[in-house]
């Protein structure tokens, strides 16, 4: 008896040191997951206090670049980014004086508008009411982003950051500013919307598309993807090739649906040979905001196929190399295996 007793009393013992580990490697496990979500929400925080507005990023570096035939205010007199639906306050330029090195490339009048005439680099200087002088180099480019793009990257970035990929309800600030309800859907769309009016932009109904100018700064106003895809391809503006501030809108491969998603792209890289690094910020990603960052194959582009070549679409997308994945920020693990780039708006040209 006192045999089995003593074997019983083992293995109870074994069995309530088994438990304790368990329990101590799940308390170091969570008390490791918590460090690391601390990590990471100071890495969010940390980035959202550096990241600048078009203003902001002037005033810290003296440098300013304009698109061709666009206008921004200098810095120091310029107001800070408003939704398009608030009404905006300009700083007073009274007591500043404002001049130009080569006012045919750069003009600027007496309220502090600059204006991008032609290529090239000018110094643009502003002295203040208080003698203080300030001097810019401005280039202005055709391919520099439009003041409503870099407002549009801006406020996409910036929310991203701020919600650091934190789940949101179907009925978040995103969706009650488009429905004016709690209307529970699918918000990749609308994400896009809700940062083009906060950027200072008045999206368009895709009905009205036609007869846009071609140097204006595009977005459309309706909630569906298909209508996004619509728009732009009245405009001819539905490419290939990615630019910052353009919209990417996903295929599924799974069920060749045409348009399934939408997201921001934010930066990219051309990596040569139509291969480019390509990052965005995209809204309803597991019902959250979400950056991600891959390689799209512009050879394999899908851009030009139509509703009746939807079985042609080819995939186009793969991980950026383990060595190059240098963001902690971004997710560089494609959302699926079988979304594949449809092709880009052209918010800009």
């Amino acid at each position: 008896m006192l045999y089995w007793e003593g074997k019983e009393l083992n293995r109870m013992r074994r069995t309530r040191a088994a438990v304790c580990l368990t329990m101590v490697l799940f308390w170091l496990v969570s008390l490791s997951g918590a460090s690391a979500a601390q990590d990471e929400s100071a890495l969010f925080e940390e980035a959202y206090a550096a990241w600048l507005s078009p203003k902001e990023a002037g005033l810290q570096s003296g440098m300013y670049a304009l698109h061709t035939g666009g206008s921004a205010y200098v810095p120091d007199v310029a107001p800070e980014v408003t939704p398009f639906d608030e009404e905006t306050v300009m700083p007073s330029a009274a007591g500043y004086a404002f001049s130009t090195s080569d006012a045919q490339v750069v003009a600027v009048d007496e309220t502090g508008l600059m204006t991008g005439v032609a290529d090239g680099e000018a110094t643009v200087t502003c002295i203040s009411p208080d003698g203080a002088e300030t001097a810019y180099a401005v280039t202005v480019s055709q391919s520099n982003l439009p003041e409503r793009a870099k407002a549009f990257l801006y406020v996409a970035r910036r929310e991203y950051l701020k919600n650091q990929r934190k789940h949101l309800a179907k009925a978040n600030e995103y969706t009650i500013w488009y429905y004016r309800s709690k209307k529970e859907v699918g918000w990749c769309s609308v994400f896009t919307i809700w940062c083009a009016n906060a950027s200072g932009t008045d999206p368009i109904d895709e009905q009205d598309a036609e007869g846009t100018p071609d140097d204006a700064v595009v977005f459309f106003r309706e909630g569906q993807v298909g209508n996004q895809y619509d728009g732009f391809q009245k405009l001819n503006r539905f490419v290939g090739i990615p630019r910052p501030g353009y919209l990417v809108i996903y295929a599924n491969m799974k069920n060749t649906y045409l348009y399934t998603h939408v997201g921001i792209v934010t930066a990219v890289a051309d990596l040569n040979d139509g291969l480019y690094q390509v990052t965005t910020v995209e809204g309803n990603m597991s019902s959250t905001v979400k950056c991600y960052t891959f390689i799209y194959d512009s050879g394999k582009a899908n851009a030009q196929l139509t509703t009746d070549t939807r079985d042609d679409l080819q995939r186009n997308m793969s991980a950026v190399p383990a060595e190059n994945q240098t963001d902690p920020l971004t997710q560089y693990e494609l959302s699926t295996d079988y979304f594949t780039v449809f092709g880009f708006g052209a918010t800009w040209l």
